[in-house]
């Protein structure tokens, strides 16, 4: 893998006019290898690496969860891969000797497995992925005990964690008709009463299979070895047909939608969250690009918004604002922690003013060479490692739908202009496209 990074681009620009400012290159020696079977493999080498990071992408996530009464089933997958096979029943133990990190997320879009290990310990490791993805351990009494170990997950994550629940309520808001709506980890009725050993066995069977599969390999390790490795282990693994999948579309928004969450407790501060229907992450759709700069624009701590708020009125614990890289057409969240006695309705209040700001004006060509300074620089530094490297052209695989996006992103924000800002700006920041949401201590509802 190689990065070029031929320096910060400048930012004493005198005037509009000046010429472009030296982009960011980054460049990985990635090589692609699609087995009859469907399995995509992507190899990206690093001889000078010790480690090596072996990524299991899946193609399936709460999007796919389409079946009434299923939600939450992606997450519980994960949790089941941790089962064990007939070979390797105990999946932990196998691996320990190896000294390894291990773990899964999933999210709207995906599934993601990681085992990284030093590089002499690989053979090892995809014996034992190449198993337990073919022949995970299924029966209903380890799902019923996963999905135990889910609703668990959820009161914390969820249940009983203010941002947890904030999150939740705008997703479920924002979205009417797409599965967006509902919560990676699921209703809680669902994981109660609702999904069957049967529903398990399907999605299992459905997208747990190479065709929706990418294994992303990053660090130290010979190409051709692995080609053959990879081969070897999961060449019998059997195609599935592809599921009859139709995702509906979101349809556009109309007028705000509001919620206020009395939490439980006086310790909590109050906090809002505040999210615009915005694209999905592709270069088709050229406002992602510019969204992920006016986050930079708005929310670096030296910036406009959070300048503001956090530095100058002293309003906020924390202030942030990202646009979400999904599949679908997604949000544009604003996240606000306030200080103890602080209002949403002041935060609100000047967030919209900063907003108005940009759709009637043009920024500066210093802040906006800033902006990119600082996504250049965080793009570089999130391929610090094998793993960072292997979590990226994985993700921009499958929620973008193809891991040469992710240099082609970068590449993007350079073009970006003034206008490319306050046009954005114009049709996404508008109150008929947003959902807030606040959450205040329990005492507010007495002062209300």
């Amino acid at each position: 893998m190689v990065y070029v990074f031929p320096g910060t681009l400048p930012l004493s620009i005198e005037s509009p006019g000046a010429g472009p400012a030296p982009a960011t290159e980054i460049s990985l020696d990635v090589c692609e290898e699609i087995l009859d079977n469907g399995l995509r493999l992507l190899m990206d080498p690093d001889p000078k690496s010790p480690t090596v990071s072996f990524m299991t992408f899946v193609d399936a996530g709460a999007r796919d969860e389409l079946k009434p009464g299923t939600t939450g089933l992606a997450h519980v997958f994960e949790h089941m891969m941790f089962r064990g096979t007939k070979r390797f029943p105990n999946y932990d133990e196998t691996l320990a000797p190896l000294g390894p990190e291990l773990n899964a997320s999933t999210s709207q879009d995906m599934t993601t497995y990681y085992v990284n290990v030093p590089s002499s310990a690989l053979e090892k490791v995809i014996d034992v992925e190449s198993d337990r993805f073919q022949n995970m351990t299924f029966t209903n009494e380890t799902f019923r005990m996963e999905l135990g170990t889910v609703r668990e997950e959820r009161r914390r994550s969820h249940v009983d964690s203010p941002t947890g629940t904030l999150y939740s309520r705008l997703y479920e808001l924002a979205y009417q008709v797409h599965p967006y709506h509902h919560p990676v980890i699921g209703w809680e009725e669902d994981l109660e009463k609702n999904m069957t050993y049967e529903d398990g066995l399907e999605f299992y069977r459905t997208y747990y299979s190479p065709k929706r599969t990418v294994l992303v390999v990053s660090g130290g390790f010979d190409v051709s070895w692995l080609r053959d490795q990879v081969r070897e282990h999961y060449d019998a693994w059997k195609r599935q047909p592809e599921p009859d999948l139709e995702v509906p579309r979101e349809p556009p928004q109309k007028e705000e939608r509001r919620d206020c969450i009395i939490w439980k407790d006086d310790q909590v501060t109050p906090k809002m969250m505040v999210g615009y229907h915005g694209p999905e992450m592709s270069l088709d759709a050229p406002d992602y690009c510019v969204l992920d700069v006016i986050s930079q624009l708005l929310f670096m701590r030296s910036q406009r918004l959070a300048k503001r708020l956090y530095t100058d009125l002293q309003l906020v614990e924390s202030i942030s604002g990202w646009i979400t890289g999904s599949k679908d057409p997604n949000l544009f969240i604003i996240y606000a922690s306030l200080k103890k006695g602080g209002t949403t309705a002041k935060v609100l209040e000047i967030v919209d003013e900063e907003l108005e700001r940009l759709r009637g004006e043009k920024v500066s060509e210093r802040e906006l060479v800033k902006a990119k300074n600082a996504l250049a620089a965080s793009m570089l530094y999130s391929l610090d490692r094998p793993y960072a490297v292997a979590r990226s052209l994985g993700f921009h695989q499958i929620a973008g739908g193809d891991y040469r996006l992710l240099m082609r992103i970068e590449a993007r924000y350079q073009t970006i202009t003034r206008a490319d800002v306050q046009n954005v700006a114009q049709r996404i920041f508008r109150a008929a496209n947003r959902t807030v949401v606040e959450l205040l201590p329990k005492s507010s509802a007495q002062s209300t």
